[in-house]
């Protein structure tokens, strides 16, 4: 489990919160579209302070850990628990901050039930800021005031554990925030409204607008030309039908093509919206589909603090081109697991160039792998806190406030193999983070990570254990393989190992005795390899040919992030030699040739570091073997490939052993294999191997 970091989100309702959706999600303005003109905040007055990276300050787990190491491994709270948590003068909080930013997240909670923070020193309001179900754990951001003696308070309904992050503060004047979040509308029927208003009035009509008094109710400031009133709310659907979204504006404007609310059928979904109030003192809600809606207010915000801008505008979208405002960052592809993409915020879409902070929502589209995601200043380390968490085949966003880095650019790190949207909501004025790296950090294959795959091909199931059923079975068996590995020491990453270029005993038509996999079957595991959040190596076996001419004709898919090369150099043969007659050998300069090429492309697409595997199982089969290199674009691993008892297996791993900056691999044969090693016995091997194969 990760933590999730967002700005503001409150939810009132104590109903288990559900993923949003995104097969409704309406896509905002598209290249050549003007971008109005906002009025900068001062930055010399108060504004929000965001600190470089979320800092974790609860995390009641046993083995857990926090920013300063207060308040870790308290034990898990009970039902009907308060926690008094000091912030004031932690981690980058000053003693007199007004309020802070929070992401609390209540982890694996053993029934329903919700999770409210306030002030200490105040009664606990009638709403909550947190929906939990039985078993789940569920993130979301929040504001608060802090209370006496700088603490805030933490209420939970339900037995489960708790992890809290600070992600910025606020001086003072420079945000009002309410005591309690305040509910200015509740279309149910037995709700109520801080004011009697707006309460009771009934499901909302598909396709139908709200016009919603905001100003002057509970502890809403007026709004004014001079002074637009900026609100942060939480908007709830419930009890809808049928998928939808939720549009929230101020109503003097068009209604923008971008929602910040999706849902499916069935859903109770809450999310954060941050929206400047018209002249009137109004927003307008729009619905979709048929539904209830639930509007709370958490505070104001002053201009000096926050700009919003007149409707989101998208930054990235990996899954059509030209659906991004400037037409930049669209249509780049799935991220595969564990990837970090540089994403640039300032000066697009109306950020200005010397911009603090900015204001996003970040969504999840269609995860293939349990996972969190990560948004954080680009040039400084990646926190140990995410901004939201997905399971497999959820859709979820989240608000997130971040820090600009270098050159105005953010990280956004995907543990979840997924499709991401990302949405600019306004700017806060102040500096961008002081960085010392240009780029966003992005940890190396090896030794961050274990991977695990399954090998063959299904031109002939013969071949190895991925060909014995169809790709999608083959992705299920997988699951079951890397299932053990967890249990090591790194995070697990599965993998396919598809023989792309199949050596042959006959001639074939150009003499080269090798069958070159056609695109579409590369591209057929690769699409379920990406439904199921694993990474595709492609094995070649060259024959009479060589490994640069062989991998280059896949040149198309290694430029694709998920995408890694195996040699096999059993397969490549002399001018006179036959495949299967003897075994081949590669000369060390071969190998670098391509190590060369591979690092030359993941250089050129901006690619996290790709995998370069050459199998091995006799000494003879890699010349001069001292003379690999080993760029920084690569991993290379050296893959012990032979068969037979385990004293066997043994001996032939010690010959292949190799020191880093060169990574070690172990084949597993389950019908050659002699007593097979367990996963256990794997992972109790000397070295631990970093790939771990099955044929």
């Amino acid at each position: 489990m990760r933590t999730a970091t967002a700005l503001f989100a409150a939810s009132a309702l104590t109903l288990g919160a559900a993923a949003v959706t995104h097969a409704d999600h309406p896509r905002t303005a598209t290249t050549g579209a003007g971008v109005p003109s906002v009025d900068p905040p001062d930055p010399a007055v108060t504004a929000f302070r965001p600190l470089d990276a979320p800092r974790r300050v609860l995390d009641t787990r046993a083995d857990a850990s926090t920013a300063d190491g207060e308040f870790v491994g308290i034990g898990r709270p009970g039902v009907d628990t308060t926690t008094e948590l000091p912030v004031a003068g932690r981690v980058g909080v000053p003693a007199d901050a007004d309020a802070v930013a929070l992401n609390v997240t209540a982890v694996e909670a053993e029934q329903e039930g919700f999770v409210t923070v306030f002030p200490c020193g105040e009664d606990r309001p009638n709403a909550s800021n947190l929906n939990v179900g039985d078993g789940a754990t569920i993130a979301v951001g929040t504001f608060v005031r802090i209370g006496d003696d700088g603490e805030v308070c933490v209420h939970t309904s339900a037995d489960t554990d708790l992890v809290v992050d600070v992600t910025g503060y606020f001086p003072a004047g420079a945000v009002d925030a309410l005591d309690a979040p305040q509910r200015l509308l509740d279309t149910r029927e037995a709700s109520a409204t801080i004011d009697g208003q707006f309460e009771r009035i009934g499901i909302r009509d598909a396709g139908s607008t709200l016009e919603l008094d905001v100003a002057d109710r509970g502890d809403v400031p007026t709004a004014g030309v001079d002074d637009p009133l900026v609100v942060a709310l939480t908007v709830t659907v419930d009890g809808s039908d049928e998928p939808g979204f939720v549009t929230v504006h101020p109503c003097d404007g068009d209604r923008p093509t971008a929602s910040q609310l999706n849902h499916a059928a069935g859903q109770t979904v809450a999310n954060t919206v941050v929206s400047r109030v018209d002249d009137d003192g109004r927003i307008c809600v729009f619905m979709s589909a048929e539904t209830h809606v639930i509007v709370d207010v958490a505070a104001s915000l002053p201009a000096t603090t926050y700009a919003p801008l007149d409707q989101p505008r998208r930054l990235l979208d990996t899954r059509a081109t030209d659906s991004t405002f400037d037409g930049e960052f669209a249509g780049t592809g799935l991220r595969p697991q564990r990837s970090t993409l540089q994403l640039d915020v300032a000066g697009r879409a109306g950020i200005p160039d010397d911009a603090g902070a900015v204001l996003l929502n970040v969504t999840a589209v269609g995860a293939r792998n349990d996972g969190f995601v990560t948004v954080h200043p680009a040039g400084v380390e990646r926190p140990t806190a995410s901004n939201l968490n997905v399971a497999e085949g959820d859709t979820v966003a989240n608000a997130v406030t971040t820090r600009l880095g270098t050159d105005g650019a953010v990280c956004l790190h995907a543990d979840a193999a997924a499709h991401y949207v990302v949405d600019v909501v306004g700017w806060f004025p102040g500096t961008p983070t002081a960085t010392t790296a240009d780029e966003c950090p992005d940890p190396p294959l090896f030794p961050t990570y274990r991977m695990v795959a399954l090998y063959g091909t299904d031109a002939d199931d013969r071949l190895g254990a991925l060909g014995e059923q169809t790709p999608e079975a083959a992705a299920e068996r997988l699951a079951e393989v890397v299932e053990p590995y967890e249990a090591g020491d790194r995070p697990v990453l599965g993998v396919f190992e598809l023989i792309a270029t199949i050596a042959l005993a006959s001639p074939g038509e150009d003499g080269l005795y090798r069958s070159v996999g056609s695109s579409d079957r590369v591209q057929r595991y690769l699409d379920v390899a990406r439904d199921h959040g694993y990474h595709l190596v492609l094995d070649i076996q060259p024959g009479r040919s060589d490994f640069p001419t062989e991998v280059a004709r896949y040149e198309e898919f290694l430029r694709e992030p998920d995408v890694h090369v195996a040699l096999d150099p059993e397969w490549r043969m002399g001018p006179d030699e036959v495949p299967g007659e003897l075994v081949g050998q590669v000369s060390a300069a071969e190998v670098n040739d391509v190590a060369r090429y591979l690092a030359d492309i993941v250089e050129e697409e901006g690619l996290s570091q790709k995998l370069l595997i050459v199998h091995q199982f006799q000494d003879r089969m890699i010349t001069e073997r001292d003379e690999l290199i080993a760029p920084p674009e690569l991993a290379v691993n050296i893959h012990m490939d032979g068969f037979g008892t385990r004293e066997q297996k043994l001996d032939t791993y010690s010959v292949t052993q190799v020191d880093p900056p060169l990574w070690n691999g172990f084949k597993l044969f389950y019908d050659e294999d002699v007593d097979i090693f367990s996963p256990s016995d794997v992972l109790e091997l000397d070295p631990v191997p970093d790939f771990v194969s099955y044929q």
